[in-house]
């Protein structure tokens, strides 16, 4: 469907309701893809889907271990071995799996595959009852509990207590006496009898968050975060689904524009009241991280909006507050997007003597722990070394060490591995040795810890460790056989210099299943760029730009991921490369990358150069297009952001747009919209509420004034990350777009 606007540029809308819808295409190509006639091009995408949907292949554990309360016992879901298809109960100490006795007609229901034949079967998402005696997941449309010990099977109501902890969301006290849940932006205080002790409703532009460790460490207390929007900046999800287009406004705080407004209160579920303990100062975003062991206060962190100062507060349930440390980076910042993501969870971590807490900070050039007493004073650096510790976990049983992740394998700096460190002397033991990516799941002793780990070339192995490192133990490993029938290949790994000549970087490339070195093919850069998180794969699954680099090379290409300055977990100077100069330093290293890695493989035809991204990545894929024009012949960005979007995910890597006005000038993609010279698409569902539908309309609007064709893809009522056939669609469409401006293998 084309349809004219402005000037008489051509905007082909490729709508997404089949995922074999012809794609609309603007006069840059005299072929029409016809899917339905042309099998040969149908099966090379069928087969490209399936590759980026690989990880669905793999026989694993997707879910967590849950731990027992004696700190020796775990339960997971055992997806391969001898009691594949059943929970076990694994014993850390002796190293004993011992099957949940299930019933045949459970056993059956859950036997069988997820979506398509050849998937594995379901893994249902199970918790721990409160009183450990039994798991509670959902069995088709009803919740039940399997008993531990016996098996017995027992439906539960949707408003039972143990059903409603099924959500993620839910939080049991210590006690196990009473649930918080949530109510659409409301919530719950309920007992174990279903009794309602305490709720609120949401009011318009007010609601209300449960912390994840809001409870009081006796159970009597709960923090709970009012969030007023009223004065936030809002945008509108216009619904058109029918003729009758409804619209909602949806709060969304734009770089430069108030922020929510964050009060911190205090529930009894006793009582039934609740007391307002602190109202947080405006132009700050707040995190509650813990309680002190004694129950006497809460510890909040602050940071403030440009990122460059980040606070301890601590606030008693009465309603006093005091600032135990400071954390400020005036030339930097101190933390961002990834800190509001999930970061602030690995902060600090309250020891176990109620006098002391370990804190993480970057004020060395490196990410390490630091143990403080609650007065704010420093009682020692901890971590030392020119490597990045992740997270600490948990305090030892001796309370003379913590066991922590970390990079700190010079030669492989991407890698994680757990260590123990010792309190007193920094010492580092590491506790396992296997290459790649270890996840860690501390027992609540401290005793022992599961270590889910995988590399590039190796799927997930699953250990349980002690961690004084006296035992270690397999007990599960993932079977990836199942990949041989889609011919999938690992990545090939590489490093090179950035463009400065002389910092390095890592990155992988992927080729075809029916790879020829004989031939060429045309090389595209699978790029996402943005300075709070990493893309390049460093275990078997893998980032979303290797599922999409991986499944785009089926189609004829050498696809490229780098990890280019400016992204973390290389040490803060190595992050702070482009502080200030988003857009500015990693296009350069991209191009010089790609430079570097095709001297030595002659396949690589840079004459045929494309870009792709999603979100941020299509933030890049825009800008490698208008930066470096006579580099990247083609390029698609989806969903792609820009600098006067969210404040969190701009301000703190920018500056204030008032305070730094040149950073968003000299990183704006519609400033320099003449520059564009290749072939041009963009993708933008209407309903994105990350990265608003607006930003691409100012884009297309800043092309059209300066006189660009490009192409465009509107996915009516998708949101930032698309689903089913919708997402089909958008990833058929980005195969095909490269497959007809780029070319296959010469």
């Amino acid at each position: 469907m084309n349809i004219r606007v402005h000037a008489g540029v051509l905007l082909a809308i490729s709508l997404w309701l089949s995922p074999l819808a012809r794609a609309a295409d603007i006069g840059l190509s005299d072929r029409d893809w016809n899917l339905q006639a042309d099998t040969a091009l149908r099966a090379k995408l069928d087969a490209a889907n399936e590759y980026f949907h690989y990880p669905e292949r793999i026989r694993d554990t997707w879910l967590p271990p849950q731990w027992l309360r004696d700190g020796e016992r775990f339960v997971t879901w055992a997806a391969t071995g001898s009691h594949h298809g059943n929970w076990v109960i694994v014993n850390a100490r002796t190293g004993k799996s011992t099957p949940i006795p299930m019933p045949d007609t459970l056993r059956s229901q859950l036997a069988e595959p997820a979506d398509k034949a050849d998937a594995p079967p379901r893994q249902p998402l199970f918790v721990l009852a409160p009183d450990q005696q039994s798991i509670v997941f959902r069995s088709g449309n009803q919740v039940v509990a399997l008993g531990l010990a016996d098996g017995h099977l027992a439906a539960l109501s949707s408003n039972d207590a143990m059903a409603l902890g099924l959500s993620r969301e839910s939080v049991w006290s210590p006690d196990a006496r009473v649930i918080a849940i949530p109510r659409g932006d409301g919530f719950a205080l309920i007992d174990r009898d279903g009794k309602v002790r305490l709720a609120r409703e949401a009011k318009r532009d007010e609601g209300w968050e449960l912390p994840g460790k809001g409870w009081s460490p006796d159970g009597r207390k709960l923090a709970v975060w009012r969030i007023d929007n009223r004065n936030v900046h809002t945008i509108p999800i216009v619904d058109t689904g029918n003729a009758l287009e409804k619209v909602t406004m949806v709060p969304y705080a734009k770089a430069g524009t108030p922020l929510p407004r964050r009060e911190l209160y205090v529930a009894d579920p006793t009582s039934g009241s609740m007391r307002l303990a602190m109202t947080f100062p405006v132009d700050t975003y707040s995190w509650m991280a813990a309680w002190r062991p004694d129950g006497s206060e809460m510890l909040v962190l602050q940071l403030s909006r440009d990122g460059k100062r980040l606070d301890l507060v601590a606030v008693s349930a009465e309603g006093k507050s005091r600032v135990v440390l400071r954390e400020e980076r005036p030339h930097s910042f101190v933390a961002g997007l990834d800190f509001a993501l999930e970061g602030w969870t690995q902060q600090l971590l309250p020891l176990a003597d109620g006098k002391r807490f370990v804190w993480m900070s970057e004020r060395d050039g490196w990410r390490h722990a630091y143990l403080y007493d609650y007065t704010g004073k420093l009682l020692r650096q901890i971590t030392r070394g020119d490597f990045p510790v992740h997270q600490v976990l948990a305090e030892t049983p001796g309370h003379d060490s913590l066991l922590i992740q970390a990079s700190a394998e010079p030669e492989t700096p991407y890698e994680r591995f757990p260590y123990r460190v010792s309190l007193s002397d920094s010492r580092l033991l590491r506790l396992a040795s296997a290459p790649g990516v270890h996840r860690l799941f501390p027992s609540p002793s401290g005793r022992y810890f599961v270590d889910g780990h995988s590399s590039i070339a190796q799927p997930r192995v699953w250990e349980a460790i002690a961690t004084d490192g006296s035992t270690a133990f397999r007990y599960a490993e993932a079977d990836a056989s199942a990949l041989a029938a889609i011919h999938y290949q690992p990545p090939e790994p590489f490093t090179t210099l950035a463009a400065d000549g002389t910092t390095r970087l890592y990155g992988v490339l992927y080729k075809p299943h029916d790879f020829d070195p004989k031939k060429h093919y045309a090389v595209i850069d699978c790029i996402y760029g943005g300075p709070f998180t990493t893309a390049v794969p460093w275990s078997s699954v893998g980032s979303v730009e290797s599922l999409v680099a991986g499944a785009l090379a089926q189609m004829g290409f050498v696809t490229v991921v780098l990890d280019a300055r400016g992204t973390p977990g290389r040490g803060k100077a190595f992050q702070d490369a482009n502080y200030g100069r988003i857009g500015q330093t990693e296009i350069p290293d991209h191009v010089a990358a790609l430079k570097q890695v095709a001297i030595h493989r002659p396949y690589m035809d840079l004459n045929r150069a494309g870009i792709v991204g999603h979100s941020w990545g299509g933030y890049f894929a825009l800008r490698g297009m208008l930066t470096a024009p006579d580099f990247f012949k083609a390029g698609y960005a989806g969903a792609p952001g820009a600098f006067e979007e969210e404040a969190i995910i701009n301000e703190p890597y920018l500056g204030l747009p008032n305070q730094q006005p040149a950073s968003y000038r000299d990183g704006s993609n519609i400033l320099i919209a003449a520059n564009l010279r290749g072939t041009l698409r963009l993708m933008h569902g209407t309903a994105d509420v990350n990265a608003p539908f607006s930003t691409t309309l100012r884009m297309i609007d800043a092309l059209i004034k300066a006189g660009k064709r490009f192409e465009l893809l509107v996915m009516p009522g998708e949101t930032h990350s698309s689903m089913g056939k919708a997402r089909r669609y958008y990833d058929d469409d980005v195969r095909l777009f490269f497959l007809r401006t780029l070319g296959g293998p010469e």
